[in-house]
């Protein structure tokens, strides 16, 4: 059967359209690539703990606040010696501020005693960053149960300085409520909770404690609130939803989000404390992408590892700090003192999360985690796309061993300098064990032992691809004493962040010793 054509100007028209309707859809795929692309971001909300209490406690608030749209990225907790006082603390946080999101204006939520330290941040000019600053339960003018330490103020200020803070009447009291209880152009809120045992607003000795002039005051039981408790106030369904509310009037921006899959190396962990000398640590760090944990390091107590202030390097397991994911990943810490001693309790020592999400973008990330005695874990990662990275690679020319003075002539060196590359494969350039240290006479009478490595470092040898990671752990064996750490260790390079070429790394550990690798990274 012979086939009917259509008329010309039917044809025409038809054609048309469908040309239109190609251009239109051409148009509209790269707009509909961005939107995948973007996402809505919103002012950072920063959630401080209180007396007692680490980081940690606010991991439901956290994920609650992630649920409601905030990106992983844009939430952080603040942990801090809570035993210190508030004026210390309040400095620290201003620093946190700055370290975790630069100058971008935040929203705060604080529980407790960390409504004290947080409101003197504002107090001192804080408030032109703050837009909006809510308080859950807070001692603002004071706790009654602090009180004893109006009479034993010395025996607070031992065991916590901030206990002497919280007294009602206290000087800091005193100066942080005098004129404006709520300056600047931020937006006050205070929760407080009539089945609150710890600050409770009928207590004659700190009434309506958490309330302030100028603020909008909540106290609970209101509406289908319920009657939180102290720690209730945190979880309780009805004060977040009004939280959500209050941080929902801020404005919203757009943010370009980095396309996957990617990879996250984490670099570094390293442990220091200022106020407790060899701290048994246990607990650990643990590293969660796309939802699955894995962890990094981890002691039980009974196997607690003594960290002194000179070997502040954690020994990361090599088979879980680097992961291929395709959404976020968070780096938790919660690290523990053992203290064996009768009548003392076990100290947090740091604790906290931090975040990576694709609108962070790529390079490398440092975060510290506090805790108490000065306590702070502080972790360095690396997050890279896992195609299109350049093949960049690192050769170690030299390492030298510049000076160590342990009474002796020789040292007996053993361990490794190692490089690590962003395929998550580890490569002693040079090793020894302890049962065949490397001897380094003292040549020529000088102070200082022969400098130079031999064993296999600068054969030419490249290591690859980036990003890279060179570390040195470094012992003396000594077979009448405990041996000593001569050097140890991390320095790390990222094609993202940093340039090509030659470089010098100095690493330091026990009687002076150090320890000067030259290393050069190669790209084409």
């Amino acid at each position: 059967m012979r086939r009917s054509a259509l008329p010309v100007p039917l044809l025409f028209t038809l054609l048309v359209a469908l040309a239109a309707a190609l251009v239109a859809a051409l148009l509209a795929a790269p707009a509909a690539q961005a939107a995948a692309a973007r996402a809505e971001r919103r002012t950072p909300v920063v959630l401080v703990h209180g007396y007692g209490d680490t980081a940690s406690s606010l991991d439901g608030l956290e994920d609650y606040l992630h649920s409601q749209g905030w990106l992983s990225s844009d939430l952080a907790e603040f942990g801090y010696d809570w035993a210190a006082t508030n004026d210390s603390n309040a400095a620290r946080f201003g620093a946190f501020l700055s370290e975790r999101f630069g100058s971008r204006p935040v929203d705060v939520v604080a529980h407790s005693m960390g409504s004290l330290l947080t409101r003197k941040y504002l107090k001192d000019g804080g408030s032109s960053r703050v837009r909006a600053w809510v308080s859950l339960g807070g001692p603002n003018h004071g706790a009654g149960d602090a009180a004893p330490c109006g009479p034993f103020a010395t025996f607070c200020d031992i065991h916590a300085a901030s206990l002497a803070d919280m007294t009602p009447g206290s000087a800091f009291l005193g100066s942080l409520n005098a004129g404006d209880e709520t300056p600047g152009a931020t937006r006050y809120t205070t929760f407080s909770s009539t089945c609150d045992q710890q600050i409770p607003p009928g207590d004659s000795r700190a009434p309506h404690s958490t309330e302030l002039a100028g603020a909008v005051n909540h106290v609970l039981p209101v509406g289908d609130s319920g009657c939180p408790s102290h720690y209730g106030l945190l979880g309780n369904d009805w004060v977040r939803r009004q939280i959500v509310a209050e941080f929902s009037k801020d404005p919203v921006t757009q943010v370009d989000l980095k396309s996957g899959p990617f990879r996250i190396t984490v670099d570094s962990a390293r442990f220091t404390s200022t106020g407790e000398n060899g701290p048994e640590l246990y607990d650990g760090l643990t590293l969660t992408t796309d939802g699955t944990a894995r962890t990094l390091w981890h002691r039980d107590r009974a196997g607690a590892t003594a960290f002194p202030d000179h070997d502040p390097w954690f020994g990361l397991d090599d088979s879980t700090r680097s992961q291929t994911f395709g959404g976020e990943a968070t780096v938790s810490v919660h690290l523990n003192d053992a203290d064996y001693s009768a009548g003392n309790n076990d100290d947090v020592m740091a604790a906290g999360r931090v975040h990576w999400d694709p609108a962070l973008g790529f390079g490398r990330f440092t975060a510290r985690m506090l805790g108490v005695d000065g306590g702070e874990a502080s972790v360095t990662y690396t997050v890279t796309p896992v195609q299109g990275v350049p093949a960049c690679r690192v050769r170690v020319d030299q390492a030298e061993l510049t000076y160590f003075d342990d009474g002796t002539t020789r040292p007996a060196l053993y361990g490794d300098i190692a490089v690590r590359t962003g395929d998550g494969t580890r490569t002693a350039v040079w090793s020894r064990s302890g049962s065949d240290p490397s001897t380094f006479p003292n040549q020529g009478n000088r102070s200082n032992p022969d400098p130079y490595f031999y064993q296999r470092i600068g054969s030419g040898a490249t290591y690859g691809p980036g990003p890279v990671e060179i570390g040195v752990y470094l012992s003396d064996y000594d077979a009448s004493s405990a041996d000593d750490l001569v050097a140890r260790g991390t320095v790390a390079w990222d094609p993202y962040t940093d340039q090509p070429g030659a470089r010098t790394s100095d690493f330091y550990g026990d009687d002076g010793g150090h320890v000067k690798v030259t290393w050069t990274v190669l790209c084409p």
